[in-house]
């Protein structure tokens, strides 16, 4: 069943004859348009794709299923939808409510002749197609080279925006079209905050550094995290740690399989770190799906009840970060199969000293 097939039956089980795409993933998986203008309508017969004049040849290029519109100050987006909702006979559209504004949906709902109902898409991205797992492996493997050179690119007395910088050019110059997100580098105690960006503070001997990171390539990311030392690896909380999140996240990768629950395979991980005594030092989800967005649903928390489906992408992040002391998380993405887990991220795991005094 292909992408639109799937659309139209989450449109029929909710009693609506259009779902209206408005949000830059869903924009451009259904019509590969990768921006905050433009609009994509999908019916229960047709696709339309509403641009102005800077995206109209290049749509029109890469859509040959759709009709395309140009837009207009005459020839308005609501003038053009209400037209289809004329000649379609639509009496409900559905539409993104995680990304449309409050503001823009009661402008909408003035000006369109019809009625507007939130529908969630989300969804049909969860299960990848043969070529997104391909494109998410290309990112994973420029993710993978990436942390190979900034392993022997690292020294001590560097500032952690400038490894950031540097990692961010060799995944750009190696094929990435650009970053997943913004680069996490936190050394020493820093390593405690979780999602703590690149700071001007220098890397100091003895510093375990958190990498977490991605490559995007023709719009799908990865996101690869790895903790690693500089100088020297003496501190001894921060090494029993390390193998700690290391077996948690082991386990964690064993759990992943078609017919899992999210939570077990969260619950696989986690009870290795409660079980070690830091389960007050892990505070997140273990992990996510991953596509399009670097984060996206469903996730591997504690209270998700869905089952995994094969050709689904996710990744295993356990972490534990002690405040003023630090912290470690190990992270891959792993592609969900009828059997066994692939692991698309292979970069090593083990301890690694870097810059080694």
């Amino acid at each position: 069943m292909n992408r639109l097939e799937n659309c139209r039956l989450i449109l029929a089980a909710c009693n609506a004859q259009a779902m209206l795409f408005t949000s830059y993933h869903n924009k451009f998986y259904f019509a590969g348009l990768y921006s905050s203008s433009g609009y994509v309508l999908i019916t229960m017969n047709h696709k339309y794709v509403i641009v102005d004049s800077r995206y109209y040849h290049e749509v029109q290029q890469n859509n040959r299923d759709a009709q395309v519109f140009l837009m207009d100050r005459k020839n308005t987006f609501e003038c053009i939808i209400n037209k289809i909702i004329k000649d379609d006979k639509i009496d409900m559209i559905g539409f993104e409510s995680d990304d449309l504004t409050y503001d823009r949906f009661e402008s909408l709902q003035r000006k369109l002749h019809t009625l507007l109902k939130p529908l969630d898409m989300n969804q049909i991205r969860a299960v990848k197609d043969k070529t997104e797992i391909e494109t998410i492996q290309k990112a994973c493997t420029i993710a993978d080279r990436a942390y190979a050179y900034i392993l022997d690119f690292i020294k001590i007395g560097m500032r952690e925006n400038e490894v950031a910088n540097e990692l961010v050019y060799f995944m750009k110059k190696n094929g990435a079209d650009k970053e997943s997100f913004d680069t996490i580098v936190a050394s020493g105690a820093r390593g405690s905050m979780p999602h703590a960006k690149a700071s001007g503070k220098s890397i100091e001997s003895g510093d375990f550094v958190t990498l977490d990171f991605g490559a995007k390539v023709n719009q799908y990311c990865s996101d690869m995290t790895r903790t690693f030392a500089v100088g020297k690896a003496d501190n001894k909380e921060i090494i029993k740690i390390y193998q700690v999140v290391l077996e948690a996240q082991q386990k964690g990768i064993q759990a992943v399989r078609e017919g899992a629950r999210f939570c077990d395979v969260d619950n696989a991980a986690r009870s290795v770190i409660e079980k070690a005594g830091y389960g007050a030092y892990f505070s997140h989800n273990l992990g996510h799906s991953l596509g399009i967005n670097d984060h996206e649903d469903p996730r591997l928390s504690p209270v998700e009840t869905r089952c995994m489906k094969a050709g689904m992408v996710v990744t295993v992040e356990p972490g534990i970060y002690i405040p003023d002391v630090g912290g470690v998380r190990i992270e891959d993405d792993v592609l969900v199969t009828e059997s066994e887990p692939l692991v698309l991220t292979g970069a090593p795991k083990n301890l690694i000293i870097a810059d080694k005094e």
